[in-house]
């Protein structure tokens, strides 16, 4: 590099070399001197000269050459710090903030914040340009062949419109006829079993599928048998479209069209005046005794005639006879499956029950009155050889269970899930669900003889029931209880509770009145000779409702349900036919914990006393006593 000096006289400026130029150095090299002469370019080096001065110059690496110059320049600290800013995309003085602090404008004078000026004329004076569109528009409405073209299109509009003679939508006038339009239900939606393609769940296995062709078609809880095809194109036409659409097209035809005017009614007028809880005592509210013995889950019980027995069956295969005072397990039978049901024998003359074990009936002596008559009246009845013949067999078990104290096997085709006695003793019928036909068996135990009541199934039979005193047999479906006269072995009646699952029916005593619960929830009160429709509907559980029972003697009666709470309610049946039954709920108790997502699995009352027993899936029985 070159730079200019003086010697302070009037000789020109000469040029020197300076081995280190800086930036200013540069700046004046590359400005004329001042005798306005050139400065010579410097000559680039070649390859070989400055792969020399690499190795020899300590500056080498921080050297860069000039081309428009021709000289070799130096970059300093500061020029190396701005240019790895300039590389990193930063501001190039590093000292600029680039986010500095907001300053505020205070402006405390004026309306705006930003400017005080005077607005401007045209904000507020309307615009000419708009003034003059809308009166054209308006000249052009004004015009007669306007007003031509609305004449017709009006009279167009009238000539298509159709001429009703009533109403739909408009308020009644006089002279104009008016009907009422209601409209029509909807067709519910389809579901994941009417696809094409449903998820396996939806699809029925072989036996799902031959119980659902035995069933009554009104107890199907689908009309048709889900399908799976591997395409939509592969769906075949569905045979009963054009009946099901003319069967709809029917109701609605037939629907009555009567209009109901809205009544004003004060809502709390009409809510019924019930009694108060406390007056309708006793009833049971007191956790007095727990009774612990089974290994699982307790699934019936049964209380004898006296009070002074109780019988319990539970998951864990075994029968279990408590003494209702003590707490005290009396006698012990192990069956070797899970047991359903228990039921001992209502007549005060036999000591004996009955219990459901896997497909077998098993007739029980419970030797409560252990030496005494009804002991050995009970042993005598059972004694005698089995006739021979007959449709379903009676057997004698092993000798471990005689000598346990069962007497005799009655076997069923399919899983036994319900036993119950009639009220004089002698007779007992049982439910295995599967059994199509036979489902239902009827058994005399004085005779060791057993039938079937039934040719062709009804359904799936859930529960079934004696009537109190008179020849009456109930038969609870999944949703339809069936009254047969047994005698004239006919249907008297079919109840419709209009439920999905029925779970358990209880009969009041005096034989007019019934209780169901279900599946969903729901507890129904039918009176028999009121209607087939339930007189009473109750929604006071969150899950399945297990177990329902009346109290013999007593207006009572409970119910049981998942939620592991048991309701107990007073339901007062008048000798009066013309007076309704007061139901009254009166106490919730909760004594169980739910197990595996199953809560109390059954009740039973005592027969003289307000106390109630509970079992649970916790397997632990409950008693509840009054205040």
């Amino acid at each position: 590099m070159w730079a200019t000096t003086s010697t302070g006289k009037s000789n020109p400026p000469t040029l020197t070399p300076n081995p280190n130029p800086s930036r200013v150095t540069l700046a004046l090299a590359l400005t004329p001197t001042l005798t306005r002469r050139k400065i010579m370019r410097g000559t680039q080096k070649d390859e070989l000269d400055a792969l020399i001065a690499r190795f020899d110059d300590p500056n080498a690496s921080r050297t860069i050459f000039d081309a428009m110059h021709g000289v070799d320049v130096v970059l300093s600290d500061e020029d190396l710090a701005l240019i790895r800013r300039l590389q990193r995309r930063r501001y190039p003085d590093a000292k600029v903030n680039p986010f500095p602090d907001t300053i505020p404008f205070h402006f405390p004078d004026s309306i705006h914040p930003l400017s005080n000026a005077t607005p401007a004329k045209a904000s507020f004076v309307p615009s000419k340009w708009e003034a003059k569109k809308v009166m054209k528009l308006v000249m052009a409405m004004r015009s007669e062949q306007y007003q031509k073209s609305v004449a017709n299109r009006k009279r167009q509009e009238e000539q298509r419109k159709p001429n009703y003679e009533y109403l739909v939508w408009d308020e009644p006038m006089e002279g104009v006829k008016q009907r009422t339009i209601l409209p029509p239900p909807k067709v519910p939606l389809p579901g994941n079993a009417e696809s094409y393609n449903p998820p396996a769940e939806y699809l029925l296995t072989a036996e799902e599928k031959e119980a659902w062709e035995k069933m009554d078609p009104s107890d199907r809880p689908l009309n048709f048998v889900p399908q799976r095809f591997s395409a939509l194109r592969r769906v075949p036409l569905y045979a009963p479209l054009i009946k099901e659409r003319f069967e709809r097209c029917l109701d609605l035809y037939l629907c009555p069209r009567e209009k109901r005017t809205r009544l004003n009614i004060d809502p709390e007028s009409l809510i019924p005046q019930l009694p108060k809880p406390a007056e309708l005592r006793p009833f049971p509210e007191l956790h007095s005794q727990k009774y612990r013995g089974h290994a699982g889950r307790v699934n019936a019980l049964s209380v004898s005639t006296s009070g002074q027995w109780l019988l319990s069956g539970g998951a864990d295969g075994t029968v279990r006879l408590w003494e209702v005072a003590t707490g005290r397990c009396a006698r012990v039978w192990r069956l070797g499956s899970e047991v359903r049901s228990v039921a001992l024998n209502p007549s005060e003359q036999l000591d004996l029950a009955a219990a459901t074990v896997g497909n077998k009936v098993v007739i029980l002596l419970t030797k409560s009155d252990e030496g005494g008559e009804r002991a050995e009246r009970s042993e005598r009845l059972l004694e005698a050889q089995v006739p021979s013949g007959g449709s379903v067999a009676w057997a004698r078990p092993s000798a471990a269970l005689q000598a346990a104290g069962v007497a005799w096997e009655v076997s069923h085709a399919k899983s036994a899930s319900f036993v119950c006695w009639h009220h004089k003793g002698d007779y007992l019928a049982s439910v295995a669900p599967e059994g199509a036909s036979r489902a239902v068996l009827l058994h005399q135990s004085s005779k060791r003889s057993s039938g079937s009541p039934f040719s062709k199934s009804k359904g799936r039979i859930e529960s079934v029931a004696f009537h109190p005193s008179k020849p009456l047999f109930f038969v609870a479906t999944q949703r339809h209880v069936r009254v047969y006269d047994l005698l004239k072995q006919e249907l008297l009646k079919k109840l419709s509770p209009s439920v999905k699952w029925i779970s358990s029916m209880a009969i009041h005593p005096g034989g007019d009145n019934l209780i169901l619960g279900s599946y969903d929830k729901k507890l129904c009160w039918f009176d028999m000779d009121l209607s087939t429709a339930p007189y009473k509907t109750l929604r006071a559980h969150q899950l399945a409702v297990r177990s329902v029972a009346y109290h013999p003697t007593l207006p009572l009666f409970a119910s049981a349900s998942d939620d592991t709470s048991v309701h107990v309610y007073h339901g007062r049946v008048y000798d009066d036919l013309m007076a309704n039954p007061l139901i009254v709920p009166v106490k919730i108790l909760r004594g169980h914990k739910a197990t595996e997502h199953i809560g109390v699995m059954a009740v039973a009352f005592h027969p003289s006393r307000p106390w109630l027993f509970s079992a649970g899936g916790d397997g632990e029985i409950v008693l509840w006593t009054a205040l």
